[in-house]
């Protein structure tokens, strides 16, 4: 009797086990750089959380595909990473000429507002963001991302002195309060939620924004095929409605609730 409820346990365990890697078709490895870039992405030991990561879970939760997140220092690593194959798909990525030779994208999934922070004591100057580059100012920002065609050029050129390549917010938004910059350029809710759960109280947004753009998941060609890309549209376009609530719900409340 013993050896028989040891067998009907090990048999529920396999068929457990069964049932787990049978929903699961694909693996699909999610690389992230920032490990603190609230309110989207936060991880806590092995954990992770926040906006971006809810809305994996919306699309994928009950679909063939399984998610591992993988991470790297610096944005521009995890891109190399995505046009070798190691990488499959990178969260809020805008699309380029560039990156479409080696990635697909997906239909967008939210907007993504590119806004410039400043030290509260610098004059607010306004005004368009080629007028503050052609003065000379200084921006601190993230390589791998995208800022919108005036920044495109200094960016082409990785030491151009104008530009300050920080791989994580909070080196970012410390350079700034030390006034060693004269903006961060940082995604607006994001900057305002780490500005404000920081009591970065030195620091306010410039009212100048860089980029305005819906954003898509980038998928490596070397890894995944236009099979996955349409698998995935369709994800996004059954749970659009949910994405959009997640993410406007955000966009309109206290950054701290």
């Amino acid at each position: 009797m013993k050896h028989a409820r040891s067998l009907l346990l090990s048999l529920f365990i396999a068929f457990l086990a069964f049932e787990a890697t049978a929903k699961c078709d694909k693996t699909l490895r999610i690389g992230m750089n920032e490990t603190q870039w609230l309110p989207y992405i936060s991880r806590d030991g092995g954990n992770v959380s926040g906006l971006e990561i809810n809305a994996l879970n919306i699309l994928f939760n009950d679909s063939s595909y399984c998610l591992e997140y993988v991470f790297y220092p610096t944005s521009a690593r995890m891109l190399a990473e995505l046009k070798a194959g190691k990488v499959d798909v990178l969260m809020a990525a805008t699309k380029t000429a560039s990156r479409a030779r080696f990635a697909y994208f997906t239909t967008p999934y939210r907007q993504e507002v590119m806004a410039l922070f400043q030290h509260k004591d610098k004059p607010k100057i306004g005004g368009e963001v080629e007028s503050l580059i052609l003065a000379g100012n200084t921006f601190a920002l993230n390589a791998g991302s995208y800022y919108g065609m005036a920044f495109e050029k200094l960016i082409q050129d990785f030491y151009n002195d104008q530009l300050v390549h920080l791989p994580n917010a909070a080196r970012r938004f410390k350079m700034l309060s030390k006034q060693r910059v004269d903006y961060v350029v940082e995604d607006k809710l994001a900057g305002e939620y780490f500005i404000q759960s920081r009591e970065y109280t030195d620091i306010i947004y410039s009212g100048t924004d860089a980029n305005k753009t819906p954003v898509s998941y980038m998928l490596s060609k070397a890894s995944l095929t236009t099979v996955d890309l349409e698998n995935i549209n369709q994800l996004i376009e059954l749970r659009q409605s949910e994405l959009s609530n997640l993410f406007s719900f955000h966009q309109v409340s206290d950054p701290h609730l």
